[in-house]
């Protein structure tokens, strides 16, 4: 083999090295603009989620609010003369804003330690096996059409949310954030691996050193990794 033909060998040996590694930064980019993509859209829904939460803690602390307010005025109505069935009334109103309609199970109004509602809770205890006092229900008032309010609250299906429901469903959404907000590290960290990959594959360019091509493929094995741990190992 002559000399012309050596260097033909070697150049085409050259050309050939070039392409593999051009093929592996190519590669390499549409695996960083995948991550790149996962990334962002776990940010994104992170924000969104975070908005859900800060309207359900608002929510709660209105509902939790009410509820005092309720209890308030059915502990000062219990004091007055015939106050009796407006202070009942408050003290339902409250409940329901703290416990929901139909109630949590085990829980009660923020009032239920007042010695004034304990009192009239007392004298007006339906008789049903394992009641708590604190869930005690104003007699009925009449309605129209027959029936009571009662009755009729019952027969419209509304199931309405208390304080203590709203409250549970922000801590278990803050559950969900912290997931998504270590999903989105995960991404981050894989998104910077693939990059190193990048510059490594340029350096082997410019260099003509292949070692920085095969130490390419180590950082990027460490970023799928990290990739698909976040996207399938977070639960």
């Amino acid at each position: 083999m002559n000399i012309e033909e050596l260097k033909e060998n070697a150049e085409h040996a050259h050309r050939q090295g070039e392409r593999t590694i051009g093929l592996t930064m190519a590669i390499t980019a549409v695996l960083l603009a995948v991550a790149t993509m996962l990334g962002h859209r776990a940010h994104t829904e992170e924000v969104l989620l975070q908005g859900k939460i800060v309207d359900d803690w608002n929510f709660y602390q209105a509902k939790h609010g009410r509820a005092h307010e309720y209890g308030e005025l059915a502990e000062i109505a219990a004091l007055l003369p015939n106050g009796k069935d407006v202070a009942l009334r408050n003290y339902k109103k409250s409940l329901e804003e703290e416990c929901g309609n139909p109630a949590e199970e085990g829980c009660g109004s923020p009032m239920k330690g007042s010695q004034v509602i304990r009192a009239l809770l007392a004298q007006n205890v339906v008789a049903e096996p394992g009641l708590r006092q604190d869930t005690a229900k104003p007699p009925a008032e009449p309605a129209e059409g027959g029936g009571s309010i009662e009755k009729q609250e019952h027969q419209s299906g509304a199931a309405k949310p208390g304080a203590v429901h709203i409250q549970e469903q922000a801590r278990e959404k803050e559950k969900e954030r912290e997931l998504i907000e270590q999903r989105a590290n995960y991404f981050d960290s894989s998104e910077l691996f693939l990059e190193i990959s990048i510059v490594l594959c340029s350096i082997a360019l410019l260099a003509e050193m292949k070692v920085f091509w095969r130490a390419s493929f180590v950082t990027t094995a460490i970023g799928l990794g990290v990739a698909l741990w976040g996207l399938l190992g977070l639960r």
